[in-house]
């Protein structure tokens, strides 16, 4: 993991015409916009120069088996030429994989030379950004995936090496958000699903989001209902006891003002002759 403010990946990089009209081509953006957020706590990380090699290697493998498929290919041609003269059409077909052969070869070589130059730009495209309020992961060039999480619904966080990443001294993040109930969370296109890969300390990306997770909570940011229940709570016996002393008053001078009418009324009739 390499913190980074100018923006660039770790290493060597990739010629900056060839990058130019590769994001042309692709039409993505060299920087993704920074989350939301305060611009003095944005963090922005970069894959390590180590996933680099990673990818190198898997990306090796691939090219590994199409060669074997294009030397497997190679030795037809040369089996169907020592057959030729003996297998009715042999030189008709000789002539038109004498005339393949070439063009697959010039095939591998531009498939190789694209893949590769793929391969360097996805690296360089790989953006994690984290301010204290949100977290920005966008990778892929021909994919282009952008995925936005709010700090305070993180659930879990998880560092995960297989061997392989063992071995290259690097870790993927996985940050899991409250669900939705309408997606699987295990599907790697979950909304709910966010993977930092590439990281060489993936334990420092993880405390500084446990840090602003904290600090979201700690500043009230977090369920509205359990704050308004608790300040109701009081409101209530405060304003229904002067309620009923209202009420008990006023009975009281009802009653008070009948009594004496009633003794008004007695007085009269016995002053009436």
């Amino acid at each position: 993991m390499t913190a980074e403010p100018a923006g660039e990946a770790a290493g060597a990089r990739m010629p900056r015409g060839l990058k130019r009209l590769l994001l042309w081509l692709f039409q993505v953006d060299e920087r993704p916009e920074p989350p939301p957020g305060s611009p003095e706590s944005l963090r922005v990380f970069r894959a390590s120069s180590r996933y680099f090699g990673y990818s190198v290697l898997k990306w090796s493998v691939g090219q590994v088996f199409a060669l074997v498929g294009l030397v497997g290919s190679a030795i037809g041609l040369r089996f169907v030429e020592f057959f030729e003269d003996h297998a009715a059409g042999a030189a008709l077909w000789f002539g038109f994989t004498e005339t393949l052969a070439p063009l697959l070869i010039v095939l591998f070589v531009v498939q190789f030379l694209t893949s590769f130059s793929v391969l360097r730009l996805g690296y360089e495209m790989r953006w994690y950004m984290v301010s204290d309020r949100a977290l920005r992961i966008r990778y892929g060039v021909y994919s282009l995936r952008e995925q936005t999480m709010t700090v305070v619904n993180i659930q879990n966080m998880a560092v995960k090496r297989g061997p392989l990443q063992r071995l290259f001294g690097i870790a993927d993040l996985e940050i899991r958000t409250a669900s939705g109930g309408g997606s699987d969370d295990d599907d790697e296109d979950s909304l709910n699903r966010g993977l930092l890969q590439g990281l060489d300390n993936a334990e420092e990306v993880r405390n500084l989001l446990l840090a602003s997770l904290r600090q979201s909570r700690d500043a009230g940011l977090g369920d509205p209902d359990d704050q308004s229940t608790v300040s109701a709570a009081p409101v209530a016996p405060v304003e229904a006891a002067p309620a009923r002393r209202d009420r008990g008053s006023v009975l009281a001078a009802a009653q008070e003002l009948l009594a004496e009418s009633r003794a008004l009324r007695r007085l009269l009739n016995a002053g009436t002759p």
